[in-house]
């Protein structure tokens, strides 16, 4: 329980640092900008949302089905966020050979 509040809080101050990300861009992106706030506000809220039923439910086998649950949403949240770094890397990379 203790990882899963420490998960927490990593998420939760990488916040400002992903919005300090994003300020950094161009204007042009804003909209999209938007949106990835958006889909971290969303992985935000489910996460929290699944760690207030884990904290709730007194059953040990539905409190490990809502921990396991929990774990895959954020294997892949990890998965997206490492296929579009190797993404930003890759235009990086070929932005630089032009």
């Amino acid at each position: 329980m203790k990882a899963l509040y420490k998960a927490l809080i990593v998420g939760v101050l990488l916040i400002p640092f992903s919005m300090n990300v994003l300020a950094d861009e161009d204007d042009d992106k804003s909209e999209t900008n938007i949106e990835r706030l958006r889909d971290v506000q969303d992985h935000l809220l489910t996460m929290h949302d699944l760690s207030t039923k884990i904290l709730a439910e007194k059953d040990p086998k539905k409190q490990k089905v809502l921990k396991d649950q929990q774990l895959e949403l954020m294997k892949a949240h990890m998965a997206e966020r490492k296929a579009k770094r190797q993404e930003h890397r890759k235009q990086k990379e070929q932005a630089g050979k032009k």
